[in-house]
């Protein structure tokens, strides 16, 4: 069977109209460029430089081994590809597919009794006729199980991700901005212990300007840790691929208006200010800056717990803490979702254990098997997780779930 350049035509038209590309202009442009060359007939051109030259806007001298573009956008271009057959176009009769390892489209026809890999007949070009018998059968084979393996997995962790991943309700991932002082001749200094504008002379700042005969002035918005920026990717990246709407923001730049009716997830180390501060929200694993680290003071520690759990090392391998908490947002509905650690590279493993399928799956059957009114308090949606994070050299090796206590209805705000 052979299908018309018009049904295909009419597929990307409504794909490209999905919510799952509508909002991306880079996925939306590379989806249009490969069906149109592959109905062209002209697939030898799609390939991985020209892609970036002509999509992506690459130079000439741009490098496919040193700048990845093409490769990210693809592999994300098929997650949503399949989200969209898995909702929107799950009754479409016609599937566009871009099997990994090349940029060349591959047309399905699905019918009721026929489900096989479809060839599309370049325009103004004679199709060839189509293989039967066991070449259509494996060409079947290969097609489901492409599709298959680009399907986002089935979500874990419904008590923290259930309500965020509600259909039509966009979301804001917003990283943290520590505080540095600039100097004369371009000279930044960050003090750890200095984290608002109001413990200006609180820290070592003024001894250091002294020493090096420097006024220094606070200059918010330079940089960022590397683990909040990596974390607030991966979260941002793991709802689109879920069918989210997501804007990533600076987190000193977003007000009350930019959450109006959004859902929120703030991926911070505990020491950066964010507008989370300000709205006096529940915890029971306290933030303490103790040292040059800090760590988490418990309420009413239980049986096996500690009261504080701060950072340690032993045989080159660094132990520190994070927490993982939610919250209800500002409107009915929406969710605040803050994942933090006492420093970077702890954040990073917290947001990276916020989307791990085991750690999530292992969470919510600890849920699912506390009592409705245990010593963990009352069954709420809301709650933080205490989260364990290890690494070597200050880089991330593992995140597991510690202990967790609920936020009543009444205190979740």
């Amino acid at each position: 069977m052979v299908s018309s350049s018009s049904s295909v035509e009419a597929e990307l038209e409504k794909i490209l109209k999905s919510k799952w590309l509508r909002e991306s202009h880079q996925l939306s442009a590379l989806l249009s460029r490969v069906v149109e060359e592959t109905l062209a007939g002209r697939t030898d051109g799609l390939k991985e430089y020209s892609l970036g030259l002509e999509v992506f806007r690459r130079p000439k001298n741009y490098d496919p081994r040193n700048d990845a573009i093409v490769r990210v956008q693809a592999s994300l271009l098929r997650k949503r590809l399949a989200a969209y057959y898995e909702n929107e176009g799950k009754d479409s009769a016609l599937n566009i597919e871009i099997p990994r390892g090349a940029y060349v489209a591959k047309f399905r026809v699905c019918e009721p009794d026929l489900a096989d890999e479809v060839a599309v007949a370049p325009r103004r070009k004679r199709a060839w006729p189509i293989f039967v018998g066991g070449l259509a059968a494996g060409g079947f084979i290969v097609a489901v199980g492409l599709v298959l393996w680009n399907r986002p997995a089935a979500v874990e962790g419904r008590a923290i991700w259930g309500d965020i991943l509600k259909p039509g309700v966009d979301a804001v991932a917003s990283f943290g901005v520590p505080l540095f002082y600039i100097g004369g001749l371009g000279l930044y200094v960050r003090d750890v212990q200095v984290n608002t504008l109001d413990e200006e002379h609180k820290g070592r700042i003024p001894w250091i300007g002294e020493k090096l005969q420097m006024n220094f002035r606070p200059q918010e918005d330079v940089y960022t840790g590397v683990g909040d920026a990596i974390g607030t990717h991966l979260v941002a990246r793991w709802l689109e691929t879920h069918g989210v709407k997501v804007v990533v923001a600076n987190s000193n730049y977003i007000g009350p208006s930019d959450i109006e009716g959004k859902n929120l997830i703030v991926v911070a180390s505990a020491r950066f200010q964010t507008m989370l501060q300000g709205m006096n929200l529940a915890t029971r694993y306290h933030f303490n800056l103790r040292g040059m680290s800090g760590g988490y003071s418990v309420d009413s520690p239980l049986p096996g717990e500690a009261a504080f759990y701060g950072p340690s090392t032993g045989l080159g391998v660094n132990i520190d803490y994070g927490v993982m908490s939610l919250w209800p947002g500002k409107k009915e509905g929406t969710r605040i979702l803050y994942l933090s650690g006492t420093n970077t590279w702890t954040t990073q493993g917290v947001a990276q254990f916020a989307i791990d399928r085991a750690q999530m799956a292992n969470l919510q059957r600890r849920l699912d098997a506390d009592a409705v009114d245990g010593p963990r308090g009352k069954k709420s949606p809301y709650l933080q997780v205490l989260v364990q994070v290890e690494g070597k050299n200050n880089r991330l090796r593992s995140a597991n779930y510690v202990s967790h206590r609920y936020l009543s209805q009444a205190d979740g705000r």
